[in-house]
């Protein structure tokens, strides 16, 4: 073969392919793992079928289990919503402070930026509220309100 470089280019080509692919592969997959994530209200059922599943567990050490773990997932999820809501206050401030530096073009395309980036958390906001919905049908329940259900005044204080 008097020309190695033409199999070093195919090669290189091959590996440049498989790179491209692997990285639309694990896009793909990480999104359908965000998109599926669980609700607060599914936390406790799944972690007490984990530990059922995984500790064999006996039907006494399950009742007394149980109440533990929906007091600790209640507690997270006090938190979960406490950060969301102290998020949400520190990234429009970062806004507020980075519109302030900006020309008036780059103004226009940051309110398209943060606009895009609010309709997306929105349509996973509506995926969550729609799954909770559907979950509180088939339990039974009413699903506990969300921090964006509620006035700012009511949203919860910081957890003990």
């Amino acid at each position: 073969m008097n020309q190695p470089w033409k199999v070093i280019v195919v090669l290189f080509g091959i590996f440049i392919a498989g790179g491209v692919t692997g990285g639309f592969v694990g896009l793909r997959i990480s999104r359908n793992a965000t998109m599926d994530r669980p609700v607060p209200e599914e936390w406790a059922p799944k972690h007490i079928k984990m530990l059922i599943e995984r500790l064999g567990l006996t039907p006494d050490q399950v009742e007394q289990i149980r109440p533990i773990v929906r007091r600790d997932m209640e507690q997270l999820n006090r938190v979960r919503n406490y950060a969301q809501s102290e998020t949400q206050t520190v990234v429009a401030g970062m806004q507020r402070d980075i519109t302030e530096l900006l020309t008036p073009e780059q103004r226009t395309k940051f309110e398209q930026l943060n606009r895009e980036t609010r309709e997306k958390f929105e349509a996973r906001e509506r995926r969550e509220r729609e799954k909770r919905l559907q979950l509180g049908r088939t339990l039974g329940e009413k699903p506990p309100e969300r921090p964006g259900d509620r006035p700012p005044a009511d949203r919860p204080s910081p957890p003990k």
